[in-house]
């Protein structure tokens, strides 16, 4: 591995150990999901989450944009149709998404979907796929467990991310995952914090791992390293 991996992974492993928490290891639930996911894709000769890298090869992240911003329905990828489709549409009172919202490919988290990825920016048109540097990671509890996000920006001509993440994006995008599932009985999100970019890449390089070494562990837990 090298040094720079290695570096990430403890990054990882101290963050998770201040939380309280293991994220090295993949819950058997999300195992269990990771499975139904891969048998759901089979019919598709090339499927946009099994087949597109996570991450390319001047470092730039994937994410397939599932909600574009502003958009109040809730669009996710339908695993067998290998398309998206609206689960539901948030309250008026909530208002639109404030970001691009979507998932990094070829990963899976702690709650058995793929890692959530944030894009910063304009709207961008749903069911599309784009690549982006990373500039941060939000955290974020609801009631499946930790559901972090990673923060991406796409470039500009000159190489560099065309957006950051500052202290205003930060309150709104925050304050709107804070309160989007107040509306539904039983069910919470909180997000407590936010984390540096090398912190977002070290998520997607565990999630990347938990989807190429979690396959054959489904119902049982798995421990796996980038």
């Amino acid at each position: 591995m090298h040094r720079w991996l290695v570096w990430l992974s403890c990054a990882l492993v101290i963050e998770a150990a201040a939380q309280g928490l293991d994220l090295s290891s993949l819950p058997a639930v999300a195992t269990s999901q990771l499975a139904r996911s891969l048998a759901a894709a089979t019919g598709h000769q090339r499927h946009v989450w099994r087949d597109t890298p996570a991450i390319n090869g001047d470092g730039t992240v994937n994410a397939y944009v599932e909600i574009a911003r502003g958009d109040r329905r809730k669009w996710e990828l339908d695993m067998a149709a290998n398309a998206r489709a609206i689960d539901r549409v948030m309250p008026a009172e909530l208002g639109g998404y404030p970001v691009n919202y979507g998932f990094v490919p070829q990963t899976i988290s702690y709650d058995g979907d793929p890692f959530d990825a944030l894009v910063l920016g304009p709207a961008l048109p749903g069911g599309r796929t784009v690549r982006g540097a990373i500039v941060g990671l939000m955290l974020m509890e609801d009631e499946k467990g930790h559901d972090a996000k990673v923060v991406l920006s796409p470039l500009g001509r000159d190489g560099q991310p065309q957006y950051r993440l500052g202290a205003a994006e930060r309150r709104t995008i925050g304050g709107y995952f804070d309160r989007y599932k107040r509306h539904e009985v039983g069910k919470f999100s909180r997000v407590p914090g936010w984390d540096s970019a090398a912190a977002g890449r070290a998520y997607v390089l565990q999630t990347q791992a938990f989807f190429r070494g979690c396959r054959a562990r489904a119902g049982a837990a798995c421990h796996v390293s980038p």
